[in-house]
């Protein structure tokens, strides 16, 4: 992450006489840093300076800054959500979270920081600024998932064309038919006669080996300075290195421009291809790929199609296969042994209604056992304080309402284990 003050002071020291706006707008918000967080700052940086990003200097540093903010999410998250409940601490109300939030940001990496969140950080959802923040990072168990495990779970974009059988996708560097009851490998010939069909469905298939595509975007990498962008849902624009153009900007004039060198010009009927056809770039939500750059020879393209579970291993050293399981839980373990991540989530819709429950009711008495502990400390502070000096009003009145809490947790502690006792038996 950043240092934000100083990425500020070394751009504005930069600037010239005739830029004596944009320095002003620029120490307004080094001031502010002592005061408001990086998320915040950087934000209305943003807002101030747009109407000066016809200055190179100046685009060049709201970029870096707005990806440094990308690439390190859940970290100026967690220093804005300090910077609120800090501004908020009236009367030390908020100490112990706001002490448990420093923690967190002072981990090493995300994943360490995900583990605390869910695991103490949580335990404080009385303060509804912490509610909010753990809801939004936990809502997508696809996020959740990546930021505690080492692997990585991605969704897929890829070409999907229906043919007389079903539909044929391409995955990775194979095709796979898509029936009503089953999934099955296939080459693109055996569905697809018709020759210019043909032709297209190869075009738009080199088109993803030079390609990565996401739900707004179609990029091409024509050079290692040079990005060309296809939005999605808007056939006109154009992007070059994620700024779009005019819309007088074709694709052929664009390659007709020194813009494009003269090497790369046979890119152009690739891009045209996909533009005509952008409608066959879909994300196919029955497959989630994996990875893990611990083991970066291997990649699991995982299916979960109506009621079949398969698996596309690619694998550099040994070569690609494909596998149908008869239980989630095996192709999920098997996935969990290679690549260090969880597809729970994936297949929850796979997995026996005792299992899921079962996971339920042991995070459930997690999350108890974590707040009942934090209660406990604080009774035991509070006696502290009574032994020291003396009892009073309020610390009886505090004592007795810690005591009431820690009974009331202690019982719903008893009948979750009690619960949990009786899905095990079954089990």
């Amino acid at each position: 992450m950043k240092n934000l003050k100083l990425e500020l002071f070394n751009f504005k020291k930069d600037l010239s006489l005739e830029q004596e706006e944009i320095s002003q707008i620029v120490e307004s918000h080094m001031n502010a840093c002592s005061v408001a967080s990086e998320k915040a700052i950087i934000k209305s940086l943003v807002e101030k300076l747009k109407p000066y990003t016809y200055d190179k200097q100046v685009v060049t540093l709201l970029e870096s800054l707005t990806d440094d903010m990308s690439n390190h999410e859940l970290l100026y998250e967690l220093k804005h959500l300090y910077s609120v409940l800090n501004e908020k601490n009236q009367g030390e109300l908020y100490r112990q979270p706001i002490n448990v939030l420093l923690q967190t940001i002072n981990l090493d990496s995300d994943q360490d920081r995900m583990v605390k969140v869910l695991n103490e950080l949580s335990v404080y959802d009385w303060v509804p600024e912490i509610k909010l923040f753990v809801y939004n990072l936990t809502k997508s168990p696809e996020q959740k998932t990546n930021l505690l495990s080492g692997g990585v779970s991605e969704s897929v974009f890829t070409i999907v064309e229906q043919v007389e059988e079903g539909h044929v996708a391409l995955v990775k560097d194979s095709w796979f038919l898509l029936t009503d009851d089953k999934i099955e490998k296939t080459t693109l010939e055996s569905h697809v006669t018709d020759e210019e069909k043909l032709r297209t469905l190869r075009v738009l298939e080199t088109a993803m080996n030079y390609s990565t595509v996401d739900n707004d975007r179609i990029n091409f990498r024509i050079s290692e300075n040079l990005t060309i962008g296809l939005s999605v849902n808007d056939k006109s624009k154009l992007f070059i290195n994620d700024d779009q153009m005019n819309e007088e900007t074709t694709l052929e004039s664009l390659f007709d421009s020194p813009i494009v060198p003269i090497v790369n010009k046979n890119f152009y009927p690739i891009l045209l291809e996909t533009a005509k056809n952008i409608d066959k770039f879909v994300e196919l939500d029955i497959v989630k790929k994996v990875s893990n750059l611990i083991n970066p020879y291997l990649e699991v393209f995982a299916f979960n199609y109506k009621n079949n579970m398969f698996a596309y291993r690619c694998d550099e050293r040994h070569g690609n296969s494909f596998f149908a399981y008869s239980s989630a839980l095996e192709v999920i373990n098997e996935i969990r042994n290679e690549l260090n991540l969880d597809l729970s989530y994936f297949y929850e819709d796979k997995l026996d209604k005792e299992l899921v429950v079962k996971r339920k009711l042991e995070d459930k008495e997690r999350e108890i056992t974590l707040k009942l502990e934090e209660v406990k400390f604080n009774i035991s502070k509070v006696e502290a304080s009574i032994k020291v000096i003396g009892g009073s009003e309020l610390l009886t009145e505090a004592l007795d309402k810690l005591n009431k809490r820690s009974n009331s947790l202690q019982e719903e502690l008893d009948s979750v284990r009690e619960v949990k006792q009786s899905e095990k038996v079954k089990l």
